[in-house]
């Protein structure tokens, strides 16, 4: 049953499409697939694009991806991959959920890229299993399918099941499916194709802040921000952080001076605050549980560091960002 496995033989793959979903995460399904049958002369992978009415679907940066049928008019493919975006709820009532669970049972995977994890979880396929999704919505999956074991892995892969991330992890997965399928070099191939050379293992964490080359070019910077971002909900104070890094506080401060101008302080206190606004614009949870998901001691003084940051206090923020 697990297609992750040595085979010649094509791949079926239906991509069920929502509305609001990611260009990117949708590209980092698709693309590696054409690449792999443009490099291979021949059908590695053939797949159909499905909504859930057979109706064009338009993307969160307003284009329309057309549908060669309505989710459920065929099934029997080897592969379902659903991809979601954070509105997935709006568009997927408890009849599609339904549906979702039944025609599962035809497919010999199924996976969720990005938001496509809730719908999986929805419908009692994850329970029992490990999975992943987005990390901006890993503390309220958890709180919502405590039967799913959740893991801030890039990709999940768990018996008949897999999940991703969001855009670049569904790239890792799908470069993994293309290497356990036709091999290391062939995988290679395929990468190269977009330039790409940045593969991570599935469990590697999900960053908060992409770091990109900063990595490479001041470690020592990302290593103190990856310890910022274990540490959102409840501060720790500059000396524990230079400490976890084997580095002085005069020290830490100079390089963030000079690598980033700001101090390592206000620093934590911005990565907080960015926390803060997406918890408002993507959850309905309470001020009072956003000011303690992100460290702060009352309602008072977030909504002052909130206004004195973004220029609107919280509750002006979330009116504004739900237009």
């Amino acid at each position: 049953m697990n297609v992750f496995s040595q085979s010649d033989n094509p791949l079926s793959v239906t991509l069920l499409i929502l509305p609001d979903s990611s260009m990117m995460s949708v590209a980092c399904a698709l693309d590696p697939m054409r690449a792999a049958n443009r490099i291979a002369r021949r059908t590695v992978f053939d797949w159909r694009i499905e909504t859930l009415d057979g109706e064009p679907v338009t993307l969160t940066c307003g284009l329309p991806v057309a549908a060669q049928s309505a989710f459920g008019r065929q099934s029997g493919d080897d592969v379902l991959i659903i991809i979601a975006g954070f509105d997935q709820h709006f568009y997927a009532d408890k009849i599609v959920v339904g549906k979702l669970a039944i025609l599962a049972r035809h497919y010999k995977m199924v996976g969720g890229v990005e938001a496509g994890s809730w719908l999986m979880a929805r419908a009692g396929l994850l329970n029992g299993h490990r999975a992943t999704t987005h990390w901006e919505d890993h503390e309220i999956f958890t709180e919502r399918h405590p039967e799913v074991d959740v893991v801030p892995d890039r990709f999940v892969i768990d018996r008949r099941y897999f999940t991703t991330g969001g855009a670049s992890p569904t790239f890792d997965l799908m470069l993994h499916l293309i290497r356990s399928r036709l091999g290391v070099s062939f995988s290679m191939q395929v990468a190269s194709v977009f330039i790409y050379d940045q593969a991570h293992e599935s469990s590697h964490a999900q960053p908060l802040m992409s770091l990109g080359r900063l990595s490479s070019m001041e470690p020592r910077i990302a290593a103190a921000i990856r310890v910022m971002e274990a540490h959102i909900d409840e501060p720790i104070t500059v000396y524990q952080i230079s400490s976890k890094i084997e580095l002085s506080v005069r020290m830490l401060e100079s390089l963030f001076a000079e690598t980033l101008q700001i101090s390592p302080g206000k620093y934590y206190r911005q990565l907080r605050l960015q926390a803060a606004s997406r918890l408002m614009i993507e959850t309905r949870v309470s001020l009072q549980e956003v000011a303690v998901r992100t460290g702060f001691n009352s309602l008072t003084a977030f909504s002052r560091a909130f206004k004195n940051h973004f220029g609107a206090s919280p509750g002006k923020w979330r009116k504004l960002s739900s237009r």
